[in-house]
Order: structure tokens, then C-alpha cells, then sequence
């Protein structure tokens, strides 16, 4: 605890080694720790935060087959301070509370007996990041549940698949994966895609990206930040 708020490196636990399951979930990390000054349902300050990745893509490319690949790497967020997001609340909690995240850098390798070494990273010259906000139920609610949030990430990745000789993407398709989050940052989360997208190499289609589900595991580091503003609210670009 005293080195996060000191602002040096913690090392988690080694989520780069959690070994290739068939359904893709979250693990004990989910519940943070001690090391962590994360936790469930509730809100924290701006933050520069590194984590350890998984992802798992199904993957289809002409001309070379399909396949379901696991990959492991290391994501970088900046996280904004949270903002009331619920309308007509005044109060800021976690029930009323909107969070948004800059996506600042994916890099995340496997290997595949179809396509050989895959790398995935992002875009930074286009708009990435998350939103977690609340969960809106029409109706009356109960003030002794605690409710979980809605979590939207949109990327636009980019996979460098070694036997395709080739680096492709969603064009301006951006790729987005949904969740329902108890904290943020996430620890543990899982967030998935809901439909399939296109793969080009430049205007040409070469594939398809069947599915997704990205885990954020191990927290590396974690740097508060005081002026953590988006100066375009994410709200809406995912919108």
C-alpha cells in the first residue's frame, strides 16, 4: 500500500502465467489484494495505470484457415476522475458515477498453429478508451443493492499475423467489448465482443474477427495524476 502511494512499481501477481483455459474468466485478482488500493464499489482519484493483458481472438483468414489464439502482453490506461453521470443526481457515489479512460498502448503477443506469431496492438492516432457508467434500470431501486456498471471499451487493433506476411485491421470500424464492472479499474474483469468485424489489409478484405474477449489481469503500476481530464468527454464517442 505505501508503495502505490508513493507512486513506485508493485508487482501482482503473475498474470502473464495464467494458463490458457477454455472459457477466458476472471481470476482472484478480481478482489484486488492487499497491495491494492482498489476496491469493489468504490471510487478512486485519476490515475496512470499498466496492467498485464489477456485476450483471446477467434479469427478467421482467407486463404490460411481459423483459429481461436490466446495472447498475453501489457495495456496502459489513463483513468479520469470520475463525474456524475446519473441524470438528476447531485451527489457523486458509485451508484451515480461516470468513468472514462484513455487507451494509451495494447501490445499483446501468441503464437498459432494456422497463422503463426500474432501480435495485436492499438491505434493511438484514434480516439480508444473506456467508459464505465452507470447501470440505468427503469424503475423503482432498492438502496440496500450496491449495482454493477456498465463497462464499454472501443479500440481499433491492429493484428500482425507472421504467416500472412501482413499487418491488418477493422478499417474505421471501431471494435468495441462489453462488460458489467464492481471497481475500476477493472482487475479481473473480462469484457467481450457482441458481433463479428471485417479484417483489411489496406482496402482489401482479408478475414474476419469472429470474436474477442479481453481480461485485464495483474496491476504493474499505478501513478496518480491530477489533471487526468479528457478534453473530449469518451461518453461520446462511444455514444
Amino acid at each position: 500500500m505505501h508503495e502505490l502511494r508513493e507512486g513506485a512499481a508493485v508487482k501482482g501477481a503473475e498474470g502473464s502465467a495464467l494458463h490458457n483455459a477454455e472459457v477466458v474468466k476472471g481470476h482472484e485478482l478480481a478482489w484486488g489484494g492487499d497491495l491494492y488500493t482498489i476496491r469493489p464499489y468504490t471510487l478512486g482519484p485519476a490515475a496512470l495505470e499498466a496492467f498485464t493483458v489477456r485476450e483471446r481472438i477467434h479469427v478467421s483468414i482467407d486463404g490460411l484457415g481459423e483459429d481461436l489464439v490466446d495472447l498475453h502482453g501489457i495495456g496502459v490506461y489513463r483513468r479520469h476522475e470520475p463525474r456524475i453521470g446519473a441524470e438528476g443526481e447531485t451527489e457523486l457515489t458509485w451508484r451515480t458515477a461516470t468513468i472514462g479512460a484513455q487507451f494509451l498502448s495494447l501490445q499483446v503477443v501468441g503464437e498459432s498453429d494456422v497463422f503463426g506469431q500474432i501480435r495485436v496492438t492499438n491505434s493511438p492516432a484514434k480516439d480508444e478508451g473506456a467508459t464505465v457508467s452507470p447501470n440505468l434500470v427503469p424503475g423503482p431501486r432498492d438502496p440496500e443493492i450496491t449495482p454493477m456498471k456498465n463497462c464499454v471499451t472501443a479500440l481499433y487493433p491492429r493484428f500482425d499475423i507472421e504467416n500472412l506476411g501482413a499487418v491488418i485491421d477493422t478499417g474505421d470500424v471501431r471494435v468495441d467489448v462489453e462488460s458489467r464492472v464492481n471497481m475500476v479499474p477493472p482487475i479481473g474483469d473480462v469484457s467481450r465482443t457482441s458481433t463479428s468485424y471485417a479484417l483489411y489489409d489496406g482496402d482489401r478484405r482479408v478475414g474476419t474477427l469472429l470474436a474477442a474477449d479481453l481480461e485485464i489481469g495483474a496491476l504493474l503500476h499505478h501513478i496518480p495524476v491530477k489533471n487526468a481530464t479528457s478534453p473530449v468527454e469518451f461518453a461520446t464517442i462511444t455514444a
